[in-house]
Parts: C-alpha cells; sequence; structure tokens
C-alpha cells in the first residue's frame, strides 16, 4: 500500500511541476502586443532550421513529456517536375516533410502528388480537401490575420481545422513568414468506441532562415 501510496504522489508531483513548467512557457508567449507585432521580412529556405517546444499528452490529459525538437530544410528533391524542401527532424534526422510554396498557399509532397496543406492568401471559412498523413482530411480556414505570441514574438497568422472521418484531428496555425508555427494533433485512444484526446502540441521557439 505505500509503495503505491508512494507512487501515486510521485506521480501527481511529476505533473503538478510539468504543468508549473508549461504554463511558465506560455504566459511568456501570451504577453501579446496586438498593436505591435512583429515584422518578420525572410521566409523559410535551404538551411532554415525550426526549434519547437514539443508536449506530448496522455490518454487522460496529463503530459507525459516536454522536450525541445529540431526542424531542418536540409534539401531540395525534385520531385513531379517542382523543387521541394525537405524538412527533417534532426534527431534522428528523418523527413518530416516535403515543402513547397506557391500559388494557393503551402503545399506538401505526399501520396506522390501535391497536396495543399495550408491555403493563403485565405478568407474567413474557406474550405478544401487535401491528403495529409495517410488519408484525405477536410480543413476549414478558422481565423486569419490573428496575432499569435510565439517564441518569435507576436506575429500574424491563419489558424485552420482539419477534420477526419468527421471527427477534429488536426489545428495548425500559419505564417507565411515562418511557416508551421503551431499544431496541435488528436488521436484515438479506444479500440471500440472512438474517443479522441489531444495528442501533442508544438510550440515555435526559435527560427534560424
Amino acid at each position: 500500500m505505500f509503495t503505491l501510496h508512494y507512487i501515486y504522489v510521485m506521480k501527481f508531483l511529476k505533473t503538478i511541476i510539468a504543468l508549473i513548467i508549461i504554463n511558465s512557457f506560455l504566459s511568456c508567449q501570451k504577453e501579446s502586443n496586438i498593436d505591435n507585432p512583429v515584422v518578420v521580412t525572410s521566409t523559410p529556405r535551404l538551411g532554415t532550421l525550426w526549434t519547437y517546444r514539443y508536449l506530448i499528452y496522455n490518454q487522460d490529459g496529463s503530459l507525459s513529456s516536454n522536450q525541445t525538437i529540431t526542424h531542418k530544410a536540409k534539401s531540395e528533391i525534385m520531385l513531379g517536375g517542382e523543387k521541394w524542401l525537405n524538412i527533417v527532424d534532426v534527431i534522428p534526422d528523418t523527413t518530416v516533410y516535403l515543402l513547397n510554396t506557391k500559388t494557393g498557399g503551402l503545399y506538401q509532397y505526399t501520396n506522390n502528388g501535391s497536396n495543399l496543406l495550408c491555403k493563403f492568401p485565405a478568407a474567413l471559412n474557406d474550405t478544401y480537401t487535401t491528403f495529409n498523413e495517410g488519408v484525405l482530411e477536410n480543413f476549414t480556414v478558422k481565423s486569419v490575420n490573428e496575432i499569435l505570441p510565439t517564441g518569435i514574438g507576436d506575429i500574424p497568422v491563419n489558424y485552420y481545422e482539419g477534420i477526419k472521418n468527421s471527427v477534429l484531428i488536426d489545428l495548425i496555425w500559419y505564417s507565411d513568414k515562418a511557416w508551421i508555427v503551431r499544431k496541435t494533433q488528436y488521436r484515438n485512444r479506444s479500440v471500440i468506441t472512438p474517443v479522441f484526446y489531444k495528442y501533442y502540441t508544438f510550440y515555435l521557439d526559435s527560427i534560424t532562415y
């Protein structure tokens, strides 16, 4: 009984400490100056580095891990007659996206073709169907040009929600100057009756062009 009680107490304390760290991080990002957003003139290109705070959650909503990840535009790849930036997770050096900006917004190369990920420019409530992470996904533009606190300052972004099989799965905040600056994804935790929970969220801490 003592051992079991000790385990529960330690798990509770670990969760409290993690929440304090997250709240401290988010409070820094919430100190938003909407009247004076940061002006970013560069755009991602070969060699760009994105550093994200990456939070993974347990099925009960508690925090599982809090880590820092780095993505890099490592190389350019020719596919379908177009150049695509090969965006890798630096550790363990695996491809996360193949991305390209062109008329219409940010595209990714997946399912053997070019697929729109974030429509830009866009109008509120614009909708589009695309192929993302293995299946079709229906996106809706939920806000346009909102000022979002990030690790690089307060920047204008568009916010998108992606639905798969009638379930909200992806939440993406996109800037044409920094690309994906925040993302949340939900996953199913039940085999019999679908029950979805927030699996991860990542936040942009910094970008080096």
